[in-house]
């Protein structure tokens, strides 16, 4: 008993002296958490601070848009993506990968470019051109959500901490040469230059990445579809193939539109998120269009596919808009679709809709004619289609 006594007096020293290490080093965590959160702090703030500074640079030369419903439309869509942004930590491919939080300041500019652009703080601006090209909010979500990721991740700041060869203090000047093409700017086109080396080193293209990768997950939190991410892309990049791509300026550090594309359409699947344009595109999408003599048109884009007629003109054609749809989202070949059994148009193993004798009351021809001029049109569609997104859907 007197040794297992003796035992306990000698070790009770020691776990005093464990207790007393453990204090410390728990001080020393605290300590050490306490002057990273003060650090942290001061870098937002610089950002703040920056961003408040460039933000009146900037407004000197691009004005301000007037458009008090179109303004309404850009708030109502980024406020719950900036609320979003402020209370989620994400996966940063590149950038700060903190959760660094900003009060977010939308403002729409006059303008007819496609365009958006962020300043360090969270101050994004968002062209006119630019609300009138996105097809839905899930569009318009995708740019602000994409454009929030470059202030939450802090790229600018990055760059600078990564030597990419300009400051900070040069932004204003390089967004404005940039941006704004007034004659003034232009004299600091020059600046522009300086990008060149971030985009040869592969900096700014990690960032627009890092950003588009962003935007995936704020939208997979929000109440918005991820899809549109995908074909505001797509879109852009048609947009882009049909006229001269811009070389110069800001757009420098973008990487290709269809690669971008590519890589959002490999994360969605990734998320096991179904890709469904027609719910977040006109373009990628059928409508029923109702017309003054109560017969109805089937669209799908820009392009006519048949017209209804009849007392039941409405309701066929509503079903088959959803058919044609479901049948367009599975990015088809043309030999997906055919006509059967005369009348039938059909696209894969559904049929589509059904020519009736009422559909061509007047028009010269016969139920299985029209069906066949149906399936004409139908077939251009799906070539079309499948036109504008090979290089993305096949990886070309």
């Amino acid at each position: 008993m007197r040794c297992l006594v003796a035992a306990l007096v000698l070790v009770a020293p020691t776990v005093g002296a464990f207790a007393d290490t453990g204090s410390a080093l728990a001080g020393q965590a605290s300590s050490k958490a306490q002057q990273e959160e003060a650090k942290h702090q001061k870098d937002l703030d610089s950002d703040v601070a920056l961003g408040k500074e460039y933000s009146a640079e900037v407004e000197k030369e691009l004005k301000l848009s007037k458009d008090a419903d179109m303004d309404a439309r850009l708030q109502r869509v980024a406020a719950p993506l900036a609320e979003i942004a402020r209370n989620s930590k994400v996966e940063v491919l590149w950038g700060d990968p903190r959760l660094n939080p900003f009060h977010y300041s939308f403002k729409l500019i006059k303008g007819d470019d496609v365009n958006a652009f962020s300043i360090p703080g969270g101050y994004i601006y968002v062209y006119e051109g630019l609300m009138k090209f996105v097809e839905s909010d899930d569009e318009l979500a995708a740019v602000l959500a994409h454009e929030i990721a470059h202030a939450a991740f802090r790229h600018m700041a990055t760059m600078k901490k990564k030597g990419s060869g300009w400051q900070l203090a040069q932004l204003p000047l390089l967004i404005v040469a940039a941006l704004s093409k007034s004659s003034d700017a232009m004299a600091g086109l020059m600046a522009a230059q300086l990008l060149n080396q971030s985009y040869q080193s592969g900096w700014s293209v990690e960032a627009e990445t890092a950003s588009d990768y962003g935007s995936l997950q704020y939208l997979q939190k929000s109440r918005f579809n991820p899809v549109g991410a995908l074909t505001f892309m797509e879109r852009l990049a048609h947009k882009d193939s049909l006229g001269p791509r811009v070389e110069w300026g800001i757009f420098q550090t973008h990487p290709i539109t269809e690669q971008r594309a590519r890589f959002m359409m490999a994360k969605l699947k990734e998320s096991g998120v179904e890709i469904r344009r027609s719910q977040v595109s006109t373009t990628y999408s059928a409508r029923a269009t109702p017309r003054p003599d109560s017969s109805v048109e089937l669209w799908f884009g820009q392009s006519l596919i048949h017209t209804f007629r009849g007392g039941e003109a409405a309701s066929r054609a509503q079903e088959a808009s959803v058919r044609l749809n479901n049948f367009m989202d599975s990015v088809p070949s043309m030999g997906d679709a055919y006509v059967q059994d005369t009348y039938a148009v059909r696209g894969g193993d559904r049929v589509l809709f059904l020519v009736e004798d009422d559909d061509v009351k007047g028009e010269g021809v016969t139920p299985g004619e029209e069906a066949k001029l149906s399936l004409s049109r139908l077939r251009k569609v799906v070539y079309d289609l499948g036109n504008r997104l090979f290089l993305i859907t096949r990886g070309g």
